[in-house]
């Protein structure tokens, strides 16, 4: 499973997910952020997961494990600080 160091650009609670956008330390500033969905329905882990990442403040630095959807989604499942 592949993971990501990111900075938190924004995020956004959409009721069943919640959205981290941020860039890689790779991307660079000019380069436009990459969402990652957390789901917040199914089982306790997986809520927990979403409330925490909503919680996230912008310019906090992360490290996701995903799944790439497409080149600008990923579905996270999980979340750790460095």
């Amino acid at each position: 499973m592949p993971t990501a160091r990111i900075s938190v650009t924004a995020v956004s609670d959409e009721g069943d997910s919640v959205i981290i956008w941020g860039r890689t330390d790779q991307g660079g500033s000019d380069r436009e952020p990459i969402g990652y969905v957390f789901r917040s329905e199914g089982d306790r882990d997986t809520v927990a997961l979403s409330e925490r990442a909503s919680r996230l403040a912008s310019g906090t630095e992360i490290v996701i494990d995903y799944v790439v959807v497409t080149g600008e989604w990923c579905r996270a499942l999980g979340l750790s600080t460095p």
